[in-house]
């Protein structure tokens, strides 16, 4: 900023030359008033030129002890953008008008400040224009205060007016003097409009009164207000919003003002409706249905799936779906998850894991539900185990047939050539031949008879001896129950055949004294193995063959397989064999497909859950209502009670079908609705002996009866359930 000097030849108001701050301005505007100003203080001339500066001013202005203003432009101190109020000021003044105005100056040391100016003409004796006298005062910091209360003031009604909520806000006597422009915006009001008592005609008039009552409540005992209420808007539909109004309170504890704001909660208590609506359908469903959020869980677990996977509703309620019951994604790629946000809908078999850790295969149906913000998946899945396994049987039978097949052609092509080559004649030979198809059609009779997992070893010997020898008394089966694998079955066969021609040819049972023992235990260790007995007594003398026949050859050649060992002796009191058959581990038997009656008990099937305790008796409810707003009141209220609502009537039609096809254990009917002859269906409720609350005026049953109760009407919901309540108990 350039400073001139004081133009030369300055004059005071005398005419007299002057320098500086003459004792001329000091006259004239009193030197006690210079003294005690705290304002920058000037005299300007009517040409605009500074003509005196107090000292509070300079030091306001930042001067230098030697700088000079005198007869400099007073606009010209100002920044170029100023210079036009400026101007405007002074031609007020010399026009004799006292004008004012604020604006942004730097001191001579470059600070920025803000000044409230004032600039007043002083005229001489005759009235005549001679200065205009300015008063700066330094505003800056009120101007800091002011642009921060207007900032915060632009960030509460961004705030006010962007967020989801309705506003509004009180004083401390409940009058409302401020709504947020949602609020504006939703209802189709003004504050005017809102003034009094007129913010009542956007509340429903079957809930304002009420919620008159709690305001006033609240407002008297200054604590939080909250409630559930419908609110009109502009297109004149109501939608539900949870409402709070909360206090604010001075430090003494005094209530200056409410605030309160109003949350849209329509789709969640659609959703409500519609989970609870899906509660019915799953609560009477014999299928496994749940219902549960991809962020938290399972939130509805129904009958059905605590019998299929033993799961309680405790346990599974709020637990990951995945992580419960073992879910492996069938595809590989992306999680069921994934999938139903991308598509909406899943359908396939899957496999489960139960609480006891078995496999379980469901045909599974998921469906996506987004309300409220949330992501629900309805799921549906049964139980196709048991088809699963079947599927897996059929494989595995054609698998083993064409197995069984080779192994029996193998066998009997085996069979008929060692046979031939032990036999000289034909009549020999189909005797021998024939003997042993027969035998070793036996093992396959109960092999086939348990679906070929296995055979009883007291079957097996006893299916031999029948053949072989026949009904008879001189042989003796001694040991426990022991189940053969299939292969070992028919090997061991094989041995039995020949062990029983060759005792019934040659050795004890041709002889009228002789006698057959055959006795087995299972020996300890690993593997484990079924220990044989094969003793002959009573019969002739035994030598022992020098040469070995058929019979012999089989026993010694099935003896050595790596399951199967047997020694062979000729003892002069008679034959003895030991077999030692190894068995399948007792940890395997899991694998094994099919029931095989007297055997070991089936696995890999669905385990037996245990039995759930009895249903609540007395919980199905049905409402009798025309009014929908009072059918959704009560139904949410016996929702919340735990009953099960099984359905509501809104007209004499709906009431003959809900006779028909509904099963209920108690009713509640509005006496007082238009749409039906309320006394007819009391009349029919009579006839059924089922508790009744009636809602409304209206006769009383024909009997003197325990199962009736009435409450009146305005409907109180509280007076309903005790009412419901104690009618049960009775039952």
């Amino acid at each position: 900023m350039e400073h001139k000097p004081p133009p030369a030849g300055a004059a005071d108001l005398e005419g007299k030359p002057h320098s500086g701050n003459g004792s001329w301005v000091e006259a004239l505007l009193g030197g006690a008033m210079l003294a005690s100003s705290v304002d920058c203080v000037k005299l300007v001339d009517v040409g605009g030129l500074l003509e005196f500066v107090n000292d509070r001013g300079r030091l306001l202005l930042e001067l230098e002890p030697d700088t000079n203003l005198i007869g400099q432009s007073w606009a010209g101190l100002w920044p170029e953008e100023m210079r036009s109020k400026v101007h405007d000021a002074l031609s007020k003044s010399r026009d004799g008008e006292i004008a004012r105005f604020t604006g942004l100056c730097p001191t001579f040391k470059g600070v920025p400040k803000w000044w409230d100016v004032a600039v007043s003409p002083v005229r001489g004796d005759n009235g005549e224009m001679r200065h205009h006298l300015i008063v700066s005062r330094d505003v800056t910091q009120q101007k800091a205060i002011e642009q921060s209360l207007q900032a915060s003031e632009q960030r509460f009604r961004a705030l006010a007016d962007n967020m989801a909520q309705l506003a509004w806000m009180a004083d401390a006597h409940g009058d409302v003097f401020w709504f947020n422009r949602r609020w504006t915006e939703y209802t189709g009001t003004t504050l005017t409009d809102m003034g009094g008592k007129g913010w009542r005609s956007v509340h429903h008039p079957d809930f304002v009164e009420n919620v008159i009552a709690n305001v006033n409540e609240a407002f008297k005992d200054r604590v939080m207000w909250e409630d559930v209420l419908p609110l009109r808007g502009l297109d004149g539909s109501y939608r539900w919003f949870l409402s709070r109004a909360v206090p604010v309170t001075d430090e003494a504890g005094r209530v200056v003002l409410w605030c309160a704001t109003h949350t849209d909660i329509t789709e969640q208590r659609i959703l409500g409706q519609r989970l609870r609506q899906l509660a019915r359908v799953i609560e009477l469903s014999h299928e496994a249905m749940l219902v549960w959020d991809i962020e938290d869980g399972i939130i509805l677990w129904n009958k059905g799936c605590e019998e299929l996977y033993g799961y309680r509703r405790s346990e599974a309620l709020g637990a990951v779906t995945r992580e419960l019951l073992g879910v492996v994604n069938p595809d590989g790629g992306e999680s069921l998850e994934q999938r139903l946000l991308r598509e909406g809908e899943w359908s396939g078999e899957i496999m489960h894991r139960a609480r006891d850790g078995s496999e379980i295969w469901v045909d599974s149906r998921l469906e996506l539900i987004r309300a409220g913000g949330r992501n629900l998946v309805l799921e549906t899945n049964r139980d196709i185990t048991e088809r699963r396994k079947a599927d897996a049987i059929r494989n595995l039978l054609v698998a083993e047939l064409n197995h069984r097949v080779k192994n029996t052609l193998a066998i009997v092509q085996s069979l008929a050539a060692q046979t031939a080559r032990t036999q000289s004649d034909m009549p020999g030979f189909v005797a021998s031949f024939t003997g042993r198809i027969q035998s070793l059609a036996a093992a396959q009779a109960l092999l086939a008879d348990a679906h070929w997992s296995g055979a009883l070893l007291r079957d097996l010997v006893a299916s031999q001896f029948a053949i072989t020898i026949g009904s008879s008394e001189k042989t003796t089966m001694n040991g426990e129950d022991v189940f053969l694998p299939p292969q070992t079955a028919l090997q061991l066969t094989l041995i039995l055949h020949e062990l029983a021609t060759n005792a019934k040819r040659y050795g004890a049972l041709s002889s009228e004294r002789g006698r057959v023992d055959i006795a087995w235990h299972v020996a300890p260790g690993e593997p484990r193995r079924v220990v044989i007995d094969w003793t002959e007594r009573g019969g002739p003398a035994v030598d022992a063959p020098k040469d070995g026949g058929l019979g012999r050859q089989l026993i010694e050649r099935i003896g050595r397989l790596p399951h199967l060992r047997s020694k062979l002796e000729f003892l002069p009191e008679g034959v003895r064999c030991r077999i030692w058959a190894e068995l399948p581990d007792s940890e395997l038997t899991g694998l094994w497909y099919f029931d095989p009656g007297d055997g070991p008990p089936k696995a890999g099937g669905r385990p037996q859950m245990p039995r759930q305790g009895k249903r609540r008796a007395w919980r199905r409810i049905l409402v009798v209502e025309d009014d929908p707003l009072d059918v959704l009141r009560i139904e949410a209220a016996l929702a919340d009670a735990g009953y099960l609502v099984v359905g509501s009537a809104r007209s004499a039609e709906e009431f003959n079908h809900a006779l028909k096809e509904l099963s209920f254990d108690a009713a509640v009917i509005d006496s007082e609705a238009a749409s039906m002859d309320a006394a007819k269906v009391l009349d029919e409720l009579e006839t059924m002996h089922l508790p009744v609350i009636v809602i409304g005026g209206g006769r009383e049953p024909q009997t003197d009866r325990q199962d009736w109760i009435r409450i009146s009407h305005p409907l109180n919901l509280s007076e309903l359930l005790d009412g419901l309540s104690r009618l049960l108990a009775r039952r």
